[in-house]
């Protein structure tokens, strides 16, 4: 049988998962996530796993269980994660009606719900249905937090509430106000914090968005407007190491029909960390953590491959590195071309495998836009691991999909150029360890 559940990823043992929570203690990378064990995948819990190298994952008791009788007897939706003069404090959001709830604890382990929950009741008037997954961060004396929304027949909305205490709150006004035309009909698991010299508020509607921009006054003001990554990946949010990287998880969801995912009992991956910062245009610059090159196993390093296609397809399949948990490395100059990259999970008679292109004159690696600069060469970082596939693109650009090979001999690489002319100047391969049994 062939596994498709991923070996270098985390996930929990069983059941689903998505939207994670990160938050970062005392030198332990803790994520929470949405979690809902057992037969019924609608009823959402906050599990629980925490790193201390990035790599490999222990998962803790589940945080927080619907209560029958409380606010959140339909789940416990997304939130975040805060400390305050050695206590924590989660606050998140409990469904229909939406509102916003807290539960506080010493260890990060125990957690204990406010037992006058909810904290935040209502919305705003003015603003659609979506009212949920709570940001939280201190200012000077005051505490403040943005709440994911919409504007009828608008846009996202990012609404700005205060506090003195964490359990008080009032309402201030729109944080941010999305474009419908880039960004969606709403905010969903909106983050706000700063980096570099600007500010940084990530929503998600379809795609998890970034806008980097400047805040003063209590107001966000976007000067630029990206995607995260073009794939099946969202509700990505953030957390601040010690070293002063601010890193990134998304939800990595499933391709294929929920029966399927029944029956295989799991469904739903956590993405690896990701490092954000500020490119010197003012965009936002994505690379994984260089911790998961303690993964890397046996090596195969090629140089000076030249593809040429006229009219056709040139296509080069390697002789030595095979199988289903890689990273490949590969840098390419693009003489002229339609179409160039990477087949991976490839069968022998290439009948089956997952292409991850780059489209030259459309300026695109699949669905995340990558213009490239005169001269400037195509570097692909891509992780295989199974049935989930993470591409990073000249330090700015991500795609990450899915692919369920159904063949064995399913396990090979292969390079391809349609309608031009290709050098791949360095091509790595590594064997990636799994992190559990």
């Amino acid at each position: 049988m062939i596994e498709h559940r991923p070996a270098y990823h985390f996930q929990p043992p069983a059941d689903w998962m998505n939207d994670p929570k990160p938050f970062f203690w005392e030198g332990a990378y803790h994520v929470f996530f949405q979690y809902s064990p057992g037969s019924n995948w609608d009823l959402r819990h906050w599990g629980h796993t925490v790193s201390r190298d990035l790599v490999h994952w222990e998962q803790l008791p589940i945080a927080l269980t619907p209560d029958p009788t409380g606010p959140d007897k339909d789940g416990c939706w997304t939130g975040c994660v805060v400390q305050d003069r050695r206590r924590f404090h989660i606050f998140y959001t409990g469904v229909h009606p939406q509102v916003q709830c807290l539960a506080s604890s010493s260890d990060l382990i125990s957690w204990r719900k406010y037992e006058a929950n909810p904290v935040v009741s209502a919305k705003p008037e003015g603003f659609g249905e979506c009212f949920r997954d709570p940001c939280v961060w201190k200012e000077s004396a005051a505490w403040h937090m943005v709440i994911g929304s919409q504007v009828p027949d608008g846009g996202g909305a990012a609404l700005l509430y205060e506090s003195s205490d964490l359990i008080h709150w009032r309402y201030c006004h729109p944080l941010f106000l999305g474009d419908p035309a880039q960004t969606g009909a709403m905010f969903e698991c909106p983050d706000f914090f700063p980096l570099g010299e600007r500010h940084v508020l990530l929503s998600s509607y379809g795609k998890t968005h970034w806008h980097i921009g400047t805040y003063a006054d209590r107001r966000f003001r976007a000067e630029s407007v990206g995607m995260t990554d073009g794939g099946h990946y969202y509700a990505a949010k953030t957390l601040r190491d010690d070293r002063g990287r601010r890193i990134i998880w998304g939800w990595i969801t499933e391709d294929r029909p929920l029966a399927e995912q029944k029956a295989a009992g799991w469904s739903g991956v956590l993405s690896m960390p990701r490092v954000l910062s500020i490119l010197p245009d003012g965009t936002l610059g994505i690379q994984p953590v260089p911790e998961l090159e303690a993964l890397r196993g046996g090596h195969w390093h090629y140089e000076k491959l030249a593809l040429s296609a006229k009219g056709e397809e040139a296509v080069l399949l390697l002789d030595g590195p095979k199988g289903d948990c890689l990273e490949i490395l590969a840098q390419f100059s693009i003489q002229e071309a339609n179409e160039v990259g990477i087949t991976v999970l490839c069968s022998p008679d290439r009948a089956e495998g997952k292409e991850i292109t780059y489209y030259p004159t459309e300026h695109r690696l699949l669905g995340a836009p990558l213009p490239l600069s005169k001269g400037e060469k195509l570097t692909l970082r891509i992780y295989v691991d199974r049935s989930v596939i993470e591409a990073f693109a000249n330090g700015r650009a991500c795609q990450t999909d899915r692919f369920y090979r159904q063949r064995e001999d399913s396990l090979g690489i292969g390079l391809f150029c349609r309608e031009g002319r290709i050098i791949v100047e360095s091509l790595d391969v590594w064997e990636m360890k799994a992190i559990k049994p």
